[in-house]
């Protein structure tokens, strides 16, 4: 085993797995999807143009989650003024998680056809959440970047969603300036109440079986749904909208 390999295995040893995850108890408490709007004045982007087919062209996410990421918005300002928190990701449709899921089973199954039950679940967690653990489909996980005044991205050493292990918040086998940036993004949205998934360093959640565990909480309170925007009233959600 190489020196890069043993020190990936090591940070992967401190993620949650898909058994931990699953353990933790769900009581969702309704609260509603709204569109990331006027409450957050950062920036918002759609990277995943399937989501357009389920939530338009707006990214929703639990209520509960604007404020908080407004916060995380005031914190980055506070120390980069000149920088703006941009959400990429909020609520991922359970066809989706799905997908993405079975299309990473495939290819760990071809090269390791020996994969099977919970063993296969694990692997596949590595790279794509389990969909019934996944903290996309609850509303409550969003995915962030940081933009500076010019429109650009901070560098991060990765893009969103790279196939790589220096996605890897702690990586350090990325650039200085990199490695800084996102413990900077890591620091801001901590501040605001969002828990880190530290295999990739632009996911944070609130409300999930992520968060959860991450502070001790007894429950999750965002349990996975089968939402559009058809569904979007403002309101709380009823059993109807529950995966």
């Amino acid at each position: 085993m190489s020196e890069n390999t043993a020190f990936y295995a090591a940070l992967e040893n401190q993620f949650l797995t898909y058994e931990e995850l699953a353990a933790v108890p769900v009581e969702d408490n309704g609260e509603a999807m709204v569109a990331i709007g006027d409450g957050f004045s950062g920036k918002v982007f759609i990277t995943d143009r399937r989501m357009t087919a389920y939530t338009g062209e707006n990214i929703y996410v639990r209520s509960g989650l604007v404020p908080m990421l407004e916060r995380a918005q005031q914190e980055l300002k506070s120390i980069l003024p000149g920088c703006s928190l941009e959400v990429v990701y909020g609520y991922r449709h359970l066809d989706i998680q799905n997908a993405k899921f079975e299309a990473h089973k495939e290819r760990l199954l071809k090269e390791d056809p020996t994969l099977s039950g919970t063993a296969l679940k694990e692997a596949v967690h590595r790279f794509s959440a389990v969909p019934e653990v996944a903290g996309h489909p609850t509303g409550g996980a969003v995915d962030v970047r940081i933009k500076d005044s010019s429109d650009e991205k901070l560098p991060m050493g990765t893009e969103v969603a790279e196939y790589a292990m220096d996605t890897y918040t702690f990586s350090p086998f990325i650039a200085k300036e990199a490695w800084r940036n996102r413990q900077l993004l890591r620091c801001c949205m901590l501040r605001a109440g969002f828990a880190p998934f530290d295999g990739e360093w632009w996911h944070f959640s609130f409300g999930d079986r992520e968060w959860a565990k991450y502070y001790n909480q007894p429950k999750a309170i965002y349990s996975q749904l089968r939402f559009t925007s058809e569904d979007a009233t403002g309101e709380a959600l009823t059993g109807a909208a529950a995966a």
